[in-house]
Order: C-alpha cells, then structure tokens, then sequence
C-alpha cells in the first residue's frame, strides 16, 4: 500500500507535468494528426461556401470552369467525347482546351459525381487542402521547428492569394502543387528513389491546365534547387548530377504524362488568337508597389469589399494579404542564419519578375523560350508568396527558440487563422459569391434560353450575338442549354474566327456565309434572318488567296451567295449547278447527298480547324479553308455520298505517349516502394 502511495505521489508530481505536456505536444506533432488537423481547418474555412445554399461560385469559376467541366462529364455519361463542340463560336476544338481541365486526375472524382457549382467549390477547397499540406512537408524538412512548419501550410494555404484565385479554378489548382513540385523535387534531388514522385507532380501540375502558372512553377524549381545544391554541397547532402537529373525528370514528367491534353492544345493555340503573343513590352498587370500594403492592410485598396474597390484594373490580382503576423515573422525568420535563404531564394526573385518591365528582370527572362507568350507578371505572385511564408515560418522557429513556451505558437497559430479567416473569406467577397447560383447565372440562362426556344426548333440554328454577355446567364452558357451560337468565352478563340466575324460587323452578308438563322438586334430581341444560307452550300464561283492576309482582305466586299474564296486550291470560276441534300447532323459530323457534272467546291458553314477530315463514297476528299475561317470541300463530278467530321489531330497520339509514361511511372513507382519496403523489414533470425 506504501509503495502505491509512493507512486501515486510520483505520478501528481510537478516534474511529470512537463513530461506529459510534452507527450500531448508529440502526438499532436505527428504527421497523421497534423493532416487531420489541416482537413478539419479547411473545412471549417470553406464552410460557408460548401455548404451555404446562399453562397455560390462567380465570375471564371463559372463562366470557364463550371459550364466547361458540367459539359464535359455530361458528354462522359452520354457515352462520348467531346472533341468538337457547336455550341461556342459556331463550333470549336472542345477538348483540346487546356483549361477544361479534362484530363486532370484529381478532377476526375467531380467529373464521375456529376459536375455542380458546389462541386467546383469542392475542387477549391480539395486544392487548398493540398496547398496547406505541401506548403507543410516543404517546410517541415526546411526548418528546425514542426510548429514552424505548421505555421508556413496555414499562411500560404488561407492566403489572400488564394482567396483571389477562387474564382480560376485551374490557377488556383496549379498554385496549390508548386509546394509538392519543390519538396518532391529537393527529396529527388537527395535521393533518386524519389524522381517518379517528382514526375508525377509535374505532370499533374501541366494537367491542371494553367500554362502560365506551370512554366513559373518550373522555373522556381530550376533556381531553387540550384540554390540548394549550392547550399548543400558542401554537406554532401545532394550532389549536381543528382539535381540535374530530377529537373530533367520534372521536365520529362511534365511533357509526356500530360501529352494527351498537352499535343491537342498546341495545335488549338497555334491557331488561336494567342498564337505568336509576344508580351516582352506589353506585360499587362504588373506588381505595384501599392499593391504591396495590402500584405499587412487588407482593406488598402478595400478589395475585400469589391464594390469599393480603388486598386489596379483587375480585382484579383492585387490582394496580397496573408496575416496581421506574416511580415513581422518573416522579418524575424532573416535572423535565422541558414532558414531564410530558403525562401529569400523564392520571395526575392519572384517579386523582382512580378514588377514586370520597369523591374528589368522580366524583360531579360521573356528572351527564354515560352516566357514571351505569359503576360501579366503579377501572377508569378505565387511564387513570392510560398516564399513568404517559408521566411514567416522561420521566423516562429525563432521565436520559439527564444520562447520555450509551446503555448505562444499556439497563440501565434491561433490569432492568424482567425485573421485569415476574417479577411480571406468571412469579409471577403473575391472567395464566394453572397447569393445562389440560381439568382446569379441560372434565372439569367433560363430567360436567355426560353426567349430563344422557339428558335432552336430549326435543324442546324445558329445564333448571332456582336458581344457575349452577362445578360445571358454564364457567357459559355449555351454549352449548358445546347444553343448553336456564333459567341463564347475563351481566350483561344480561333484567330480565322475572329477576323471573320470582325468583318461580318462591316460586312452583314458575312453572316448568311455563316448559317446565321436568327441575331439579338440592338434592343435585345431575336430576328429571324431568312437569307442564312445553309450549312453546306455551293458557291456560283471560287477564286483563290494564297495567303491569310489576301483572305482576309476580300472579305470586305465578299458575297457569299454568290462567290468564295479558298486557300490552296486554283480558281474555280463555274463552281454552280450542283444540288446538295444535307441528309445528317450530328454536331461534329456533317452528312449530305450530292449531284455535279463538274469538279466543285461545297462550302461548309463551319470554322476550319486542321481536324477536319471528308470522304465522298469513302474516299478521302480534299479540305481547305474557305472564306478564310469556313470550311471547303474539293469533290469530284457525279452523284455521290459525302461525309464532313471532326477527328482530333493530335490526340491518338498524345493518348499514346501518356498511357505508356503513365505507365512506366507508376511502374517504377511502384518498384521503388516495394525495393523500400523490403530495405525496412525487420531480419528474423533463422
């Protein structure tokens, strides 16, 4: 009984409080727990636009992800893949937009439940997650503090960065893996084992289909781990063929495991209105340096607030802010000898590039390849900011080295995520919309749509708009409502497109060339155009252009009824006489019966793209641009079948790549967890 007593005195002893503090502060420090305590804390930042029947996506999350993504899994369950879409542009190359994000793995899951507003705010608060954990497993094999890491996942994660990025889902995805990109990187760098991890970060990271935010992503990977080979060399801790090999792997992860989205959108963006861009000059946004008080004052430019809002022209671009404590800790984190470089590496370079050409650095860097193509350095931010928050997460490894009370990085953790919480999304109105979904864009989409109806009973409609509008419900609404208009939203319209609908505004005769069976006049209502020629249609006469710009040019003057001009072929000058049947439609195939005692061109009302392939009776026919943005067909004298589809130029063989990178990935992956685990059994003796 003694002894029990003595033990019980020993248990209720002032020297076991320490030791059991210590204990709870362990478990709470291992990884499994520190995950569980990020998802816990997403969820509760993103409660309100989860869960809120009155909160609602806006803006691109809508117009270029929501309508885009809902039609692509729609096209899913309908058995098929859209390729080729009629409902944008009278007609464009569907999948092969990057920004669809299509073939993106973690998308796959949304596609699979069907594709809501609600389930795009999933995909946002997925990624923020994946931001909080990556900004933390980065950070946890850069500092000397767990808690210093936990502090970095939550400044990067809830930043107003992030915030600003919710309504372009892509770029908020993007932004989210950079983390991952570095810390699998820096691990592959130090141990090959890891450069099938750091493969596949990057090829998810091209997937996620924000260019811009991939090749700055790369970029801060190439200087980073140059910086700490540097660093690390002396240690031997990681040596230079080692570094070079994983960037070459990133390089060869991001190329061949995306090739399926990757091939496809090269081909769409040559032939867009971005082809050739060159924003060396022309930068666009840039950094200013009043954009830099909103880190420490949220409402400097009263960006939360949007309707008040006096900054720069775009809205979310400008909104910086990532806790009261970030710059004070991050200043704290320079007196840490070795730690700060780590994000001095990120925050400095980055910032530099951000003020775009009065900086210098950006003008020198768009004389690399792909660097002219990007405008807007203001968008490298991103990079800053994880730099930020590894030179914050310094600085509490400081205080906490001079503090040894483990409460007060509980108070430092604790009053920023309440301030983040407050300013980056319960007051901010660039994170959700205040209202539903149906207020914002449905009631809008549904009037739009039941004005027009009558109109969409007419096989092979097709709508006219000068503009695309708000009024309208979300500007590529019509994907949802299945209306065949001449407008959209999308930054890789096709460039032939364009110029040909910029004529049609000084040349309306353009417009019956077009198939347009009815226009939104001036007033807002529908006329019907009974002069619309029909889809497939045979000029009285064709005579040639040798170029774009000759095309172009007689445009002008052009008369469709009566004459076309083609690229590549010589003049036809008694093209007429011959009787067409459109016999079939099915979006991205064109079927017609056909009779002509003479070789002839047949206009097909649809915008060239190179995947456009014909055959008359099984043959295949020739096919050239028409009208410089239409589609022609050279087809031979008699009465024979013809047939017009679309088949993707690039994707069987972008498909192929994939699968077989894929493949050897996963493989190799694969091989090295079952070489690691059997390296970490236990022996037995024998």
């Amino acid at each position: 009984m003694a002894s029990k007593k003595r033990d019980r005195k020993v248990a209720h002893s002032p020297a076991a409080a320490p030791a059991r503090t210590t204990e709870i502060w362990s478990r709470l420090a291992e990884p499994r727990n520190i995950a569980i305590g990020f998802a816990i804390a997403v969820l509760c930042f993103y409660f309100t636009p989860l869960f809120d029947s009155t909160a609602s996506i806006q803006w691109d999350a809508v117009d270029t992800h929501y309508t885009p993504q809902k039609y692509f899994a729609d096209s899913l369950y309908a058995g098929r893949l859209p390729f080729w879409t009629p409902y944008l542009f009278s007609g464009m190359p569907f999948l092969a937009d990057p920004q669809v994000g299509a073939w993106y793995p973690l998308n796959w899951p949304f596609f699979l439940m069907g594709v809501t507003p609600r389930g795009i705010q999933g995909e946002i608060a997925l990624h923020c997650l994946l931001a909080a954990l990556g900004a933390w497993l980065l950070a946890r094999d850069l500092l000397r503090s767990r808690a210093a890491a936990v502090f970095a996942g939550i400044v990067f994660a809830f930043s107003g960065l992030f915030a600003e990025t919710s309504s372009h889902v892509g770029p908020f995805q993007a932004t989210s893996l950079l983390p991952w990109l570095l810390w699998t990187g820096l691990r592959a760098a130090r141990s090959a084992r890891w450069l099938p991890a750091v493969a596949i970060v990057s090829g998810c990271l091209v997937l996620a289909g924000h260019f811009q935010t991939a090749l700055y992503s790369f970029a801060a990977l190439a200087v980073w781990l140059a910086w700490v080979s540097i660093s690390d060399f002396a240690t031997a801790r990681q040596s230079w063929k080692l570094t070079i090999l994983a960037i070459a792997v990133a390089a060869a992860g991001a190329i061949a495991l995306p090739a399926v989205m990757v091939l496809p959108g090269m081909e769409l963006t040559a032939n867009s209105i971005r082809a050739g861009a060159d924003y060396s000059r022309d930068a666009g946004a840039s950094l200013v340096p009043g954009a830099l008080v909103t880190l420490v004052g949220p409402d400097h430019y009263g960006a939360p607030g949007v309707e008040h809002y006096t900054g720069p022209q775009d809205i979310t671009q400008f909104y910086l802010y990532m806790g009261i404590l970030c710059v004070p800790l991050a200043l704290a984190g320079l007196l840490a000898v070795r730690e700060r470089w780590h994000g001095l590496v990120l925050a400095v370079p980055a910032m530099w590039y951000a003020f775009g050409p009065p900086g210098g650095l950006y003008s020198l860097i768009a004389l690399l390849p792909g660097f002219h193509n990007v405008r807007a350095p203001i968008q490298m931010w991103f990079v800053a900011a994880l730099g930020l928050a590894l030179l914050a997460g310094a600085g509490v490894g400081v205080v906490r080295a001079r503090m040894r009370s483990p409460w007060i990085v509980v108070a430092l953790i604790a009053i920023t995520g309440v301030d983040l919480y407050y300013w980056n999304m319960a007051n901010n109105r660039m994170a959700y919309a205040r209202a539903p979904y149906q207020d914002l864009y449905g009631a809008a989409q549904d009037r739009f749509h039941a004005a027009a109806a009558p109109l969409l009973k007419q096989p092979m409609h097709r709508i006219y708009s000068a503009v695309d509008s708000p009024s309208f419900g979300p500007l590529n609404g019509t994907l949802d409502t299945r209306m065949e208009v001449t407008f959209g939203y999308n930054p890789l319209e096709l460039s032939r497109y364009q110029r040909y609908l910029a004529a049609g505004e000084k040349n309306p005769l353009l417009l019956n060339g077009l198939g347009v069976t009815a226009a939104l006049n001036a007033n807002g209502m529908f006329v019907t155009n009974p002069a619309a020629l029909p889809r497939i249609y045979v000029p009285g006469s064709v005579s040639s252009a040798p170029t774009e710009a000759e095309s172009t040019a007689k445009l002008a003057n052009l008369n469709p009824t009566t004459e076309a001009v083609a690229e590549g072929i010589p003049p036809i000058p008694l093209n007429g006489g011959v009787a067409v049947q459109i016999t079939g439609y099915d979006g991205d195939v064109y079927r017609a019966r056909y009779t002509s005692d003479h070789r002839a061109l047949l206009r097909v009302a649809v915008p060239w793209f190179p995947g456009w392939r014909a055959e008359v009776d099984g043959r295949a026919a020739e096919v050239v641009p028409v009208d410089l943005a239409l589609t022609g067909v050279i087809v031979p004298a008699g009465a024979h079948e013809l047939v017009v589809r679309f088949r993707s130029t690039w994707f069987a063989t972008g498909l192929a790549i994939s699968a077989v990178a894929w493949l050897v990935v996963i493989g190799w992956l694969a091989i090295v967890l079952s070489s690691h685990r059997r390296n970490h059994e236990p022996s037995t003796a024998t």
